[in-house]
């Protein structure tokens, strides 16, 4: 654990930065990076993935059946979309990477979307539709609406979801088990488009 100076993004006040590199087993090396801000409370954790950039995309896509499901650690990226087809809801690539879970992922998408959407307020026209699609959000991640589909699509290849609680021991154990091994789990490789390696910086960059 490494700790950096730096200055709160909500009060301005001095405070610490820690990161530590964590390796994931069976996917990669991420730096993770987490700043608490001890005069207003303020906490902020953030990932980047660490090593050689993949020559390829990943789309995850995870069959959320029980409230196991919740526990799944997960990594997104921040060039990574997530999208939750059962409500049509498609989030673009935004804000900072997350080391969290199923659960935390989408109460942070909640969250965000309350505070940022016109249409929270009652005035909006839309504010009943709205207010109906962020209960449907919120009931997923607290498992109350079973199944749906999450799939998170990252042209970089840096997003990760993990097996569930009672399987993290085994998956970590064992050097030939994949997460793609895992049956509500699919895993789909692709080639990026020229845009997406100009936007990212990738063009003139040799990737594994």
């Amino acid at each position: 654990m490494m700790k950096f100076p730096t200055t709160c993004p909500s009060c301005g006040a001095s405070t610490d930065m820690d990161m530590c590199v964590m390796n994931i087993p069976h996917f990669k090396e991420v730096i993770i990076m987490s700043l608490t801000c001890e005069n207003c409370g303020y906490k902020s954790n953030e990932v980047k993935g660490g090593g050689e950039i993949a020559s390829h995309g990943t789309r995850i896509t995870l069959r959320a059946e029980t409230t196991c499901d919740m526990s799944r650690g997960v990594v997104k990226s921040d060039t990574a979309c997530v999208a939750i087809p059962e409500i049509d809801f498609e989030l673009k690539e935004s804000g900072l990477g997350l080391y969290t879970t199923v659960e935390g992922l989408l109460m942070k998408m909640h969250d965000g979307l309350k505070q940022a959407s016109p249409f929270a307020s009652k005035d909006s026209t839309n504010h009943d539709k709205f207010d109906k699609f962020l209960s449907e959000l919120k009931n997923m991640a607290e498992g109350n609406r079973l199944p749906f589909t999450l799939i998170i699509t990252d042209p970089i290849s840096n997003s990760f979801v993990g097996p569930i609680t009672e399987s993290a021991q085994a998956f970590v154990q064992q050097a030939d088990q994949s997460i793609s091994d895992d049956k509500r789990i699919s895993i789909e490789e692709f080639q990026r488009s020229r845009e997406e390696d100009d936007r990212f910086g990738l063009s003139d960059m040799k990737t594994s």
